[in-house]
């Protein structure tokens, strides 16, 4: 089971996972590999030019020296593309029908979420070069006091502002159409009409909008009015 499975709810759905662009990844590591040539040979030069050299160091010649040095911080930067990989692959965006997910971190993790109804405003910045490779920054604005939240550089931007907007509004349809039932009151001796307001409430509370409390609590309500 993956760790976003862990964080759900009782019926709540997972609707867009979004994350980093792949593309900041591959520059990350093209910058690390460059570093890693530049040592090599930096390694290789030196070790060629002191290799005539008398100097030691713990019975180690300093052109040789030099070269392990080298080699040892070209492991070391190999190592941090790999732990690049593996944060962009564990930072992730969900949206699901009830709130917006922010998980980072590969074996200490961080998760913020937000509630779908205190998210107020979602803005979309799309460069010359983010139009061209897809990429882009949305900011998720939210009516509590944290900030926005600015999700930098995600892949497919216009998909995942769509999503987060789209899950927003139904679930604000969801409220309404929750409050329009309990505006009205059922019809005396209408059991037809008391039967469907019942597979309502209990199509609301598998959809996880209505807990189990507050589903017997309504059903109740419900059926005290008949």
């Amino acid at each position: 089971m993956a760790y976003i499975d862990h964080l759900l709810g009782r019926g709540e759905q997972i609707l867009y996972v979004a994350r980093q662009h792949l593309f900041v990844l591959i520059a990350n590591i093209l910058t690390e590999l460059a570093l890693i040539a530049l040592l090599v040979a930096a390694g290789v030069a030196s070790h060629m030019a002191f290799d005539t050299a008398t100097l030691t160091f713990g019975g180690i010649t300093a052109s040789n020296l030099i070269l392990l040095i080298c080699i040892g911080i070209s492991v070391a930067v190999l190592f941090s593309g790999f732990l690049d990989f593996l944060r962009w692959n564990s930072e992730q965006h969900v949206v699901t029908d009830r709130r917006l997910l922010q998980v980072q971190g590969v074996l200490s993790k961080r998760v913020h979420d937000v509630a779908l109804e205190k998210i107020s405003d979602v803005t979309l910045h799309q460069g010359f070069s983010g139009r061209l490779l897809n990429f882009g920054t949305v900011t998720v604005f939210t009516s509590g006091d944290s900030g926005p939240g600015v999700l930098d550089r995600i892949a497919d931007p216009l998909a995942f502002q769509r999503a987060l907007l789209e899950a927003k509004h139904q679930l604000e349809q969801n409220y309404r159409f929750l409050e329009q039932i309990y505006r009205t009151a059922p019809v005396e001796g209408a059991p037809v009409e008391v039967q469907r307001r019942l597979e309502e409430l209990v199509a609301l509370r598998d959809r996880g909008i209505l807990s189990i409390d507050e589903f017997e609590s309504r059903k109740r309500e419900l059926l005290s009015q008949r």
